[in-house]
């Protein structure tokens, strides 16, 4: 790659730079359980870590069982993507605290909230695929961090998980 990058630069000298941009932060998810049986809770694990050679925020913001500073990508087997639970009276809106955080460079440190069921609709058997992303400064102008993408697998209600 860099003898790619040495040949693009002298070939046009208006290249700047090859250096690919390390995001300052990474974001692991798992699920607790990943078969649970239909009308159980889906708890997710989100850990963050950080990368870089500086202070990260890592203030969370839980609300309804999820941290509201993450976006959640929540797709069934077929690709689609899964509805969010509807509310009984959403003109009551949401209620959250804050919860500072700074992770120091190379501290990891657990998200807070988890509880996608309470969000998303995963009431139905099948697989769900799941992916946690965050802006990197806080901000939707700024680049994203996507986790890896974990699988849940909502098994028919009375069916032992495995």
């Amino acid at each position: 790659m860099r003898i790619l990058c040495g040949l693009v630069m002298l070939g046009a000298p208006s290249v700047a730079s090859c250096q690919s941009s390390q995001q300052p932060f990474t974001i692991t998810a798992s699920a607790m359980k990943p078969k649970v049986e239909a009308g159980l809770p889906v708890d997710l694990h989100i850990v963050m870590t950080n990368t870089s050679g500086q202070d990260v925020d890592c203030t969370g913001e839980p609300s309804n069982g999820l941290d509201r500073n993450f976006r959640y990508d929540v797709t069934d087997a077929a690709g689609g993507t899964v509805p969010k639970i509807a509310r009984k009276h959403p003109e009551i809106g949401e209620t959250s605290s804050i919860w500072p955080c700074v992770l120091k460079p190379g501290q990891s440190a657990n998200a807070a909230g988890g509880r996608i069921s309470n969000v998303y609709d995963l009431s139905r058997p099948g697989e769900y695929s799941i992916q946690v992303s965050s802006f990197v400064a806080r901000d939707p102008r700024s680049d994203v961090v996507r986790s890896n993408v974990i699988t849940v697998t909502v098994l028919p209600a009375h069916a032992a998980p495995q």
